[in-house]
C-alpha cells in the first residue's frame, strides 16, 4: 500500500461527508425521506435536520479534508472516521433491534459504515507500518 493511500481515505471520507451535510441542508425533505422512509411535517423537524444532518455531517466533511492536508493530522483524522463509522453502524443495529423496520436502504447503509470502519483502520495501521 502506498504512502499516500491514508490520505485518500481521508479525501474520500470528506467528499462524501460533504456531500451529505449540503444535501441534507438544501433538501433536508427529500434526503431524510430516502434515509428514513418518511418526509418530516414540520418546519421545526427540516430545521433540526438541516443543523444536525446537514452541519454535522458538514463539519466532519470539513474536517476530513484539513486532516488529509496535514501530515500530523492523517491519524486523528482516520480515528476520527473509525469512530464515527463505528458509532453510526453500532447506533443503526441497536435501532433495528429496538425499532424494527429495517429496510435494504438502512442495511446499506450500515454496511457502509461498517465499510469506512474497516477503511480507516487498515489505513491506520498502514501508516503505521510505513513509518
Amino acid at each position: 500500500m502506498q504512502q499516500r493511500s491514508p490520505i485518500v481515505v481521508l479525501w474520500v471520507l470528506a467528499v462524501l461527508f460533504v456531500f451529505v451535510g449540503v444535501a441534507f441542508i438544501v433538501a433536508p425533505a427529500t434526503f431524510t425521506e430516502t434515509a428514513a422512509g418518511v418526509a418530516p411535517d414540520r418546519p421545526s423537524a427540516l430545521t433540526d435536520i438541516r443543523a444536525v444532518s446537514g452541519g454535522v455531517a458538514l463539519a466532519l466533511g470539513v474536517f476530513f479534508a484539513l486532516c488529509a492536508r496535514r501530515p500530523d493530522w492523517v491519524a486523528p483524522g482516520l480515528v476520527l472516521g473509525a469512530l464515527v463509522g463505528g458509532c453510526l453502524a453500532v447506533s443503526r443495529v441497536i435501532g433495528f433491534v429496538a425499532d424494527g423496520g429495517v429496510t435494504g436502504t438502512q442495511v446499506s447503509f450500515a454496511i457502509i459504515e461498517v465499510i469506512t470502519v474497516a477503511f480507516c483502520l487498515f489505513a491506520l495501521r498502514w501508516r503505521s507500518v510505513e513509518r
